[in-house]
């Protein structure tokens, strides 16, 4: 009891309250005010850091120290009986309502973040092609754009780009940080464009870009962590290591960021778990995955992705890209037997289950193969699958999408769709698919927007919408003629005779002579050929 009188008396148990609530109102001025300078994050945890130091020193301050009206003096030099010790805790306690009124004062000024209702896709007048502004996206959100490559060797460019996907996929899995997808990320890769531009359009507040030189068994990564509001850098590291340290460098470089963004992220270490043991293989895998993404060089790129899933066949992501490579080559490189390339892709993505079954691309992969056997039912229920646990990667979802669609169920498949538009926002086959299932919905306007979009973002069938316009305002004549230039500058539908194609061409310059067309049609599938004629809600009738 004697103790506890003492520190009364002394006023270490106001000096106590008095630092803590000074200590959080610094706390809470610096939170509010070092994010407007790009003051970096260490900076905020140092402050946090040295204020928990200084309690202790403080208390013992209070202990061994006097306020009095002339001034500090050690305790012992204090004539306690002329009321020093009240004067000292009158003033203390003055400070204490003062810094509490100051924070009652920050409380009211600092604004309180709003909470949004829940979004609906299916409530929406028109879909969010591209958010509005980086300020209206999630805090804790990144873009890894594609490393430069400074290597002596161009032919390294397939390396840099691959370290900075390794990173989007690292810095996905991060639970709370919101990734723009790399294929959106990847869009600006050679383009001149202004970080806070590249910003508002994938939808996120922080930019990560960086170059590689890659020369020998030495690699020099250099990394930057850049706010966009501010265009300004928040983080920046170079790495110059053996090229065995590489995923030790992502890990690090991933680790600073979550770091950086410690204030809204709760992770601070990550594990990163290399994929190989074997950096041949690896190297070969990123140059077969390169090729994939590019749909280019598809015999080069099996060749590497046979030699990675050959030299470490529990390499799990070299057998998945390997059985991706297969499924699309009948599309891209009709040099490929489809027959052989269709049956290596089900040797390889069953290799690929076995290692990783709960991969999203495993399992869309899967339902994209069962829908070649005609099992239509096995194949959603593996696509929706896999595009629930797709987190960054839109792939799995658009295929959804499109199934869905193919299968007569529209509203689910335009739902499932704007995820992929959200998710993607670059990628012109999502706004187009998108627009295909709105004028089959009859939401014509919807329509419009998302197909403008996905002609603008390189979707191949982008004319289809200025046919829409076009018979809309009349001009048939003029939508026949865009139509007969586009279909010759492309290879004959196996799915349209010639016969058929001409009576197209017809109805189109003419809608009354719809039905000498409708009378040769005979295609099984979505007839996105009707929307043009303006019979989009035909679109369907073959399923019924």
């Amino acid at each position: 009891m004697k103790l506890l009188a003492e520190l009364k008396r002394r006023n270490v148990f106001r000096m106590a309250g008095l630092y803590l609530v000074g200590a959080w109102l610094i706390i809470q001025i610096a939170e509010t005010l070092l994010p407007a300078f790009d003051v970096p994050g260490w900076v905020l945890r140092a402050v946090i850091i040295l204020l928990a130091i200084g309690f202790i020193p403080a208390l013992i301050f209070s202990w061994v120290f006097e306020l009095t009206p002339e001034g500090v003096k050690r305790d012992v030099e204090v004539d306690h009986s002329s009321g020093a010790a009240v004067h000292s805790a009158r003033k203390l306690d003055i400070a204490i309502i003062v810094l509490l009124l100051g924070i009652g004062v920050l409380m009211l000024w600092r604004p309180v973040p709003e909470t949004a209702p829940p979004s609906s896709v299916e409530d929406s007048g028109k879909p969010d092609v591209v958010p509005e502004s980086a300020e209206m996206s999630a805090k804790a959100s990144v873009a890894v754009l594609p490393f430069l490559n400074m290597s002596p060797d161009a032919d390294n460019e397939y390396f840099a780009d691959g370290i900075a996907e390794e990173l989007l996929n690292v810095l996905s899995r991060i639970d709370g940080l919101k990734v723009a997808s790399r294929t959106s990320s990847f869009t600006f890769k050679g383009k001149d464009t202004p970080i806070p531009e590249i910003a508002r359009l994938l939808g996120v507040r922080h930019v990560l870009e960086g170059s590689v030189r890659k020369q020998g068994q030495r690699v020099r990564i250099t990394a930057q962590l850049i706010n966009a509001g501010s265009d300004g850098h928040l983080w920046s590291q170079t790495y110059d290591r053996e090229l065995t340290d590489i995923f030790e460098i992502q890990q690090e470089i991933a680790e600073s960021i979550a770091a950086e963004l410690g204030g809204l992220l709760g992770t601070k270490r990550l594990s990163v778990a290399a994929p190989t043991a074997d950096l041949g293989a690896y190297e070969r895998f990123l140059r077969g995955r390169a090729r994939f993404h590019r749909r280019a060089e598809l015999p080069e790129a099996l060749a590497d992705l046979e030699y990675a899933a050959t030299q470490d066949p529990d390499f799990a992501e070299a057998w998945i890209y390997l059985a991706a490579v297969n499924f699309v080559a009948s599309s891209y490189a009709p040099e490929l037997p489809a027959s052989q390339t269709r049956a290596d892709a089900r040797t390889a993505i069953a290799r690929a289950a076995a290692l990783s079954p709960d991969h999203p691309m495993v399992l869309a992969i899967q339902g994209q193969l069962h829908t070649k056997d005609a099992d239509q039912v096995q194949a959603i229920e593996l696509l929706e699958r896999a595009a629930a646990l797709s987190t960054n990667d839109s792939t799995p979802v658009l295929w959804l999408g499109q199934k869905l669609f193919e299968a007569g169920y529209v509203d689910e498949a335009i739902g499932v769709l704007e995820r992929a538009v959200l998710m993607d926002p670059l990628v012109g086959i999502n706004n187009g698919v998108l627009a295909q299932a709105y004028f089959s919905a009859g939401r014509s306007a919807q329509g419009e927007v998302s197909a403008r979009a996905g002609a603008a973002n390189g979707w191949n069938q982008g004319f289809w919408v200025q046919l829409v316009e076009l018979g809309a305002s009349g001009l048939h004549q003029q939508a026949a003629e865009l139509a007969r230039s586009q279909l010759l500058s492309q290879p004959a539908s196996p799915d349209l005779t010639e016969a058929q194609r001409s009576a197209w061409l017809v109805a189109l310059a003419d809608p009354a002579k719809s039905a000498d067309y409708l009378a040769l049609r005979n295609v099984q599938g979505p007839a996105e050929d009707l929307i043009p004629l303006g019979m989009g809600e035909r679109v369907f009738d073959w399923f019924f």
